[in-house]
């Protein structure tokens, strides 16, 4: 049974009208538009007519019954999304500037216009026409420079502000026919879920962002007041007619001010009733004006009918939205947050926990009276308020500053940075990020942003400190083989590179060779996906620069393949007919997709995903095919991710995931449930039970210049549409060249705990690795694996007490806006084991542990990403938890948030 809806998204609402008939609908908008601009120049009174009479005084009824209906059909934005809709727009991201004060443009553009109606537009046919016209034409532009509508609709259109009081509690809800599928453009997007937008910008933690709106329904009483009571030019100076306007706004947000200081509710609330007053207002004096246009006279009866019907759908309008603020709190605002906004007032510091550490009480020493630390970005001088312990890749995240995200555990290495000052109000250096430091060899002040929690104030540069020459950290008195002296490590992956490191780390005299199939060198693969939606290709995603292969010493064969081992004679054969001499060899070949027999597979427009190669073939694909609906088949962390790069680079995408949940070895049932319905509100769309049986292409009458995939059918006989298919159906290792050279193998090549293959002179790690009958496939499992391999490669003697133990696995999906760890088990296994869950169904956060006598064993952390360290660290080291049971049972999980969990 999947979670009940109560904010249903545009894309959970059904579509009643199809879409041709929305573009043919708005195509007639925007000619009637046209047409009324070229009657305001050849009849000038009878175009005002038309317009101030007979369209405008019901403008603001179709606002407050049914905005959705205006948001589909309005010229002005379906000139905004005709370059899209033509696949002309450049998709810009809208600048920072504009986006904190693109409201307050629209704003003052709609007072400005207003005001200037009295003596000007409300006269002159031309002039009106001009400034229509102006409009549809800056809406256009808008449209084809930045992407989705947050160019002009959802930011500084002058109708946006009452549209925005107006539409928050529709009596008649419309779901949004224009954004297909959703790019993410707009803050609190009211075309994305028009239930919550307006209540998510009066909650929002920048107090700015709420106040502009509060300012606009303060002042919209008395701005109206002032446009019917007070003189117009030349009775009264322009100026005096200004001044009037401002005198009458200024009373009017004063008294909204007043009230919402000495009425102790929240501030929305007042809003609703300016809202209200605003509305009945603008009736009073419009009731005359729309009952003359429908009945030709002036009958008080129906005048008077006009303004109590308005006035008795306000009240119910008030009571609906009223009501609703309290689910909308319940379900998606903190308690620090409701508390901003009743007392618009800082976040305070929440005091430490009952026994907390001593790190946790001087971190609250470091951080300003306000409870937030300030983190400095240099050179730029940026600075960002932090909640504690928030991660630095959080805060770099949240401001969209330029960095790779990785692992999201200290282990990639793909987030350096260089802390200038204040690395004592950053969270300790834990065991898995200082392996990573070490094998980056950057300089001292660099901690992962991924792993340093700020606990005070500090200052950082997004580019780590740079050392002249890379030196790798030699471990002093090895005692390592000297007759070996040639390590030729095949595949330079992480377990590649990594097992590269450590040998030279324990040999300082010996030649490494590192061959890699692929043109480049160390890369973030778990950062592939930003290949499809991002610009800047492979800049940044390369973990190692190159001069650290040449400063360390191992000599590097890119684009090489290898075709074949002489284990009796001791070489490799290489596809460039050369042989390389080992004295050891380490197998790190890794694995590949996995492709199930689906018929057509190899059809154009078919892609696996694994390497950087293919990911920058898909965004081709896309761009020459003018691709727009993606299927990706496989419902794994890893088809998520291609979903989510997918549905960025602005295809409407849908996942086949053949079980009945998603991630069914790193989640639970609820789990399944709560990521799916997350990931629907992003815009993807998950089909479970579905397997992919065959591709069928374009066919030449179909007006395609090449045959390509055009759709996918399913085993159980349902077709989808489809112009892009994605095969993310798992992994199979990569173990060809062990088998050919009689190695044993089963799923993968078999190794010791030192990580020796049935050979004694070849070792493996990675992906390719079967240890215990388990292939995990993990970065960090890979890590470690080398590391051992490394050091049995070197010296079998010395090495006899680094040994390979399983870890507990810890995966977490890398999709922005979704903060999912899992931890080893996610469910208990015997009567020995417990489960403590805890949900949240309308925000779709989840958190789980599994506890055996007293320790984690697995954990399932959806939403909640300050907890997931301590949780992890808490199966790592098999901590003692039973005197905290209670309080995690109740719902108390605070002491992971701060470490302060001691065995």
């Amino acid at each position: 049974m999947h979670s009940r809806i109560l904010f249903p998204n545009y894309m959970a609402m059904r579509q009643r009208i199809a879409l041709p008939i929305w573009h043919a609908i708005r195509l007639f908008s925007v000619g009637a538009t046209l047409g009324l601009c070229a009657i305001l120049f050849v009849r000038p009174q009878e175009g005002l007519t038309l317009f101030w009479r007979m369209f405008i005084p019901f403008v603001p009824l179709l606002f407050f019954l049914a905005p959705g209906v205006w948001r589909n059909i309005c010229p002005l934005a379906a000139m905004n999304q005709a370059p899209r809709l033509y696949g002309i727009t450049r998709g810009w991201t809208l600048p920072n500037w504009m986006k904190e004060y693109g409201y307050v443009i629209s704003v003052g553009l709609f007072l400005i216009l207003v005001m200037n109606r009295r003596v000007l537009f409300n006269h002159s046919g031309p002039a009106l026409s001009i400034l229509i016209l102006a409009n549809l034409l800056s809406a256009f532009a808008m449209g084809a420079l930045f992407k989705g509508k947050s160019g002009w609709c959802s930011s500084i259109c002058p109708l946006l502000p009452v549209q925005r009081i107006y539409g928050q509690t529709p009596f008649a809800t419309v779901p949004n026919s224009h954004c297909q599928p959703c790019v993410g453009c707009t803050k609190n997007c009211y075309d994305f879920n028009p239930a919550t937008a307006y209540l998510a910008d009066m909650y929002d933690e920048d107090k700015r962002f709420a106040a502009y709106r509060k300012i606009f329904v303060g002042l919209f009483p008395g701005f109206i007041l002032a446009f019917y009571t007070i003189p117009e030019p030349p009775v009264v100076s322009l100026w005096t007619m200004y001044g009037l306007f401002g005198l009458f706004s200024l009373v009017s947000l004063g008294f909204f001010f007043l009230l919402e200081t000495f009425v102790k509710v929240s501030a929305n609330k007042v809003t609703v009733l300016f809202g209200a007053l605003a509305l009945n207002t603008y009736y009073w004096f419009n009731a005359p004006v729309i009952v003359a246009v429908l009945t030709g006279a002036q009958h008080m009866g129906l005048i008077w009918g006009l303004r109590v019907a308005v006035f008795e759908l306000t009240l119910f309008w008030i009571y609906r939205t009223w009501r609703k603020e309290k689910y909308f709190v319940r379900e998606f605002i903190t308690l620090e947050a409701r508390r901003d906004a009743l007392q618009d007032s800082l976040i305070l510091n929440p005091a430490p926990a009952a026994g907390a550490h001593a790190s946790a009480a001087s971190a609250s020493k470091a951080t300003p009276a306000s409870g937030e630390p300030v983190v400095r970005i240099a050179p730029d001088g940026v600075e960002i308020k932090a909640k504690p312990n928030r991660t630095l890749l959080e805060l770099i995240e949240s401001q969209n500053l330029p960095i790779e995200a990785g692992c999201r555990m200290g282990v990639c290495g793909a987030d350096p940075i260089c802390v200038r000052d204040g690395m004592e109000n950053l969270s300790p250096v834990g065991s898995d990020e200082r392996g990573t430091l070490e094998r980056l060899g950057l300089g001292p002040n660099t901690r992962m942003a991924c792993m340093a929690r700020v606990r005070g104030a500090c200052t950082i540069a997004l580019k780590p400190e740079e050392p002249e020459m890379y030196q790798s950290s030699i471990i002093t008195g090895y005692q390592y083989d000297r007759a070996v002296q040639k390590v030729v490590i095949v595949g330079n992956g992480i377990a590649g590179v990594t097992a590269a490191d450590h040998v030279r780390r324990r040999h300082p005299h010996c030649e490494i060779h590192l061959i890699g199939r692929e043109r480049h060198h160390l890369y973030n693969r778990m950062g592939i996906t930003r290949l499809i939606y991002g610009r800047s290709a492979m800049q940044g995603l390369y973990l190692m620069p190159e001069k650290w292969y040449d400063d360390v010493g191992i000599t590097c064969w890119l684009n090489t393949r290898v075709t074949g081992i002489d284990a009796a004679a001791q070489q490799i054969h290489l596809g460039t007919g050369e042989t390389l001499a080992y004295d050891r060899l380490i197998l790190t070949t890794g694995s590949e997709s996995f492709v199930p027999p689906i018929a057509n597979v190899d059809l154009p427009g078919s892609f696996v995903l694994r390497t950087a190669e293919d990911a920058m073939a898909i965004r081709a694909y896309v761009q020459e095919q003018t691709a727009k609906q993606a299927v990706v088949a496989g419902g794994g962390l890893l088809g998520l991710e291609a979903a989510y790069g997918l549905h960025k680079l602005g295809l409407q995408v849908t996942v086949l995931e053949r079980s009945t949940a998603l991630l069914t070895r790193q989640l639970d049932a609820r789990g399944g449930e709560h990521l799916r319905a997350t990931l629907a509100d992003m815009g993807i769309e998950i089909v479970t039970e579905a397997e992919s049986a065959s591709l069928q292409s374009s066919q030449p009458e179909d007006g395609a210049a090449n045959v390509c995939v055009r759709q996918v059918t399913l085993r159980d006989g349902r077709t989808l549409p489809c112009d892009l298919f994605i095969t993310c159906a798992g992994i199979r290792a990569n173990v060809e060249l062990a088998r050919a050279a009689g190695l044993d193998i089963k799923n993968g090549v078999l190794v010791d705990a030192q990580m020796r293959t049935s050979d004694p002179h070849i070792f493996a790690a990675g992906d390719v690795v079967e240890f215990n009958d388990k292939v995990l496939g993990l970065w960090a499992v890979a890590v470690n694996q080398a590391e051992v391999a490394a050091a049995g490669a070197v010296s079998l003697a010395a090495a006899a007490q680094e040994q390979y133990t399983e870890i507990v696995p810890i995966t977490m999906l890398k999709v922005v806006g979704v903060d999912l760890t899992s931890i080893g088990q996610t469910r208990a296994q015997s009567d020995a084991e417990c489960e403590i869950a805890q949900e949240e169904e309308m925000t779709h956060r989840y958190r789980k542990l599994v506890v055996n006598n007293g320790k984690v064993v697995g954990a399932i952390l959806m939403g909640y990403p300050d907890e997931a360290p301590g949780v992890a660290e808490a199966a790592k080291q098999q901590l003692d938890i039973s005197r905290y049971l209670p309080a995690l049972q109740a719902g108390d999980w605070s002491f992971f948030q701060e470490g302060v969990l001691v065995d």
